[in-house]
């Protein structure tokens, strides 16, 4: 694994984990025969909005533009039994992911003093025309009315997220396995990340880690999402929080052996 600090807290992985492609297609193609919804619809004062399941609402007509979320990675919601391959492959990225995080407190050791856990990571999916703009991961809509749905986002510290597939250049180098567009742009560190299969970015959720998500031109775009946290959410239900007591034990060992 190859580890670019980019600064700003922004640090980049390759070769994190091996993809392959086919499996990849066969997996969100059975992610995809769940009855999984990317959104849940409301009205107020006669407006109708979309909500994810991060509690982030929409305008309708934005829809088509936002990422698809694939949420439920073992089909639990629909009684579905996930073969060893799909349960190998997530804990791949598991750990993939964790080996990466202890990279990245070896190189920012106070990142290891604001993590407790990991919460539960999803997959989202970009075809043609779907983006992003630019937006941090520990902000939550707030209006003061009542409390949040959804309180994660606050606990947030550091953001990953691990590329199944490669971005290129021009829709002639398209293959079936890559896409166009898609890039990942950080506004204040002035970082443009163009994704590689099996390549990962860590960065802070805060405002510092403002980022967006470019339009995908051509092809389609997966990635692996999760969230490093501290705190403890009032709405949690406590057994999706998995703690990882031996972080810093673990970042002090890889920063000894440098």
């Amino acid at each position: 694994m190859k580890v670019n600090n980019h600064g700003g807290g922004i640090v980049s992985f390759d070769e994190v984990i091996d993809v392959d492609q086919t499996f990849l297609k066969s997996y969100i193609s059975w992610l995809r025969e769940s009855d999984e919804e990317t959104f849940t619809y409301l009205e107020e004062n006669g407006k109708k909005y979309a909500v994810n399941k991060t509690g982030f609402k929409f305008e309708i007509n934005d829809i088509p533009e936002a990422p698809e979320r694939f949420v439920d990675l073992f089909g639990k919601s629909s009684n579905r039994t996930p073969s060893e391959e799909i349960k190998k492959f997530v804990e791949s990225c598991e750990n993939g992911l964790y080996d990466c995080l202890v990279q990245y407190c070896a190189l920012y050791p106070e990142a290891a003093t604001t993590i407790w856990w990991r919460g539960s990571a999803h997959i989202a999916g970009y075809n043609k025309g779907r983006w992003i703009g630019p937006h941090c991961d520990d902000q939550i809509q707030f209006e003061f009315d009542g409390l949040p749905s959804n309180e994660y986002p606050i606990h947030n510290t550091i953001s990953c997220a691990l590329y199944f597939n490669d971005c290129v250049d021009e829709e002639e180098q398209l293959n079936g396995d890559n896409f166009v567009g898609g890039h990942i742009k950080f506004k204040y560190a002035g970082v443009d990340y163009k994704p590689k299969s099996g390549s990962a970015v860590l960065y802070p959720s805060s405002y510092m880690g403002t980022h967006e998500v470019t339009p995908v031109t051509a092809g389609e775009r997966y990635v692996y999402l999760e969230f490093f946290a501290y705190g403890i959410p009032k709405n949690s239900p406590g057994d999706d929080l998995k703690y990882m007591p031996n972080l810093i034990k673990d970042s002090i060992a890889v920063r000894n052996s440098q």
